[in-house]
């Protein structure tokens, strides 16, 4: 009965332990920081565009957010007025939802889910007859489409606060498939801020 009384006081200091270690479990300062602001500084340099992210943390794992992007390309502008490019894409909303592939919440892989409200200016060549005589001229109108599509990307945090976030991936339009670009890139590189 001694034996059975000691095993049982054991036991039950046991659990009394081992809930007292799960309660005390240090939580990340970052987990305590629920948003955060984006500048993507890859292609502000690499294509001109202006793309400003806002993302909020629902828990450790998921978070979901907001891109939006405004594309100021004087190069691309040229190849659309020279013919060079049938579309010209302008802007994008994008909204996201993002899934944490790693425990640690200072350094993790994600991979992402995302739609791509998008438009701009495309050209198409037609065909007109003025006094019997027929020619080709460029003619040049507006779009707006809705893509799909995924990304994956490495997200990595210094000092709790400051965060660099490298993302790849493509979304496919899915309206107008003759007007608008087909595949829709999301690519970048963003400094942001936690807070």
């Amino acid at each position: 009965m001694k034996k059975l009384f000691l095993l049982a006081l054991f036991s039950v200091g046991t659990v009394s332990a081992q809930q007292q270690q799960d309660s005390t479990e240090v939580v990340s300062p970052i987990a305590l920081k629920k948003n955060e602001v984006r500048f993507d500084v890859v292609s502000l340099i690499t294509e001109t565009k202006i793309h400003l992210s806002y993302e909020r943390f629902l828990n450790k794992d998921f978070s979901v957010g907001l891109s939006a992007i405004s594309a100021q390309s004087s190069k691309k502008k040229d190849d659309f007025e020279s013919n060079f490019n049938r579309t010209l894409p302008e802007y994008q909303i994008i909204p996201y939802v993002r899934y944490s592939l790693s425990k640690s919440q200072v350094s993790y892989y994600y991979v992402e889910a995302f739609a791509s409200a998008n438009g701009g200016k495309f050209k198409t060549q037609e065909r007109f007859v003025e006094g019997g005589n027929g020619y080709y001229q460029a003619v040049e109108n507006t779009y707006f489409d809705i893509a799909l599509g995924g990304a994956v990307g490495y997200k990595l945090y210094f000092s709790d606060k400051f965060a660099v976030d490298l993302f790849v991936g493509m979304g496919k339009n899915l309206l107008n498939t003759d007007e608008s670009p087909e595949l829709v890139p999301r690519v970048g590189g963003s400094f942001g801020y936690r807070f």
